[in-house]
């Protein structure tokens, strides 16, 4: 059943803008990330991660694909995570 065939009406991201607060505020260091690459598991801290003036590219350990990338520009911060499949943080950590 699909949330149209049960009559759930959509709400916009702002609906969940507690949960991602908890999720974003937390360490992330410690959160796991799946690589879309190989599969591999690793908590964020322990990836790679090669900075750069405007930013990091974070690259896992295990065959080196690009997992996450984070750009800093004048505007604001940017995080890219094509090269992720999952971030899981644990209920500790929230």
């Amino acid at each position: 059943m699909t949330d149209r065939q049960s009559g759930a009406l959509p709400l916009d991201g702002n609906a969940e803008g507690g949960l991602l607060r908890e999720l974003f505020a937390s360490d992330v260091t410690a959160a796991e990330v799946t690589c879309d690459g190989c599969g591999a598991v690793a908590a964020v801290g322990a990836i790679r991660v090669y900075g750069a003036a405007m930013g990091a590219v974070f690259r896992c350990a295990h065959c080196d694909t690009v997992v996450m990338c984070l750009t800093q520009t004048p505007a604001g911060l940017f995080l890219d995570m094509r090269g992720a499949r999952r971030l899981f943080v644990a209920s500790s950590e929230l």
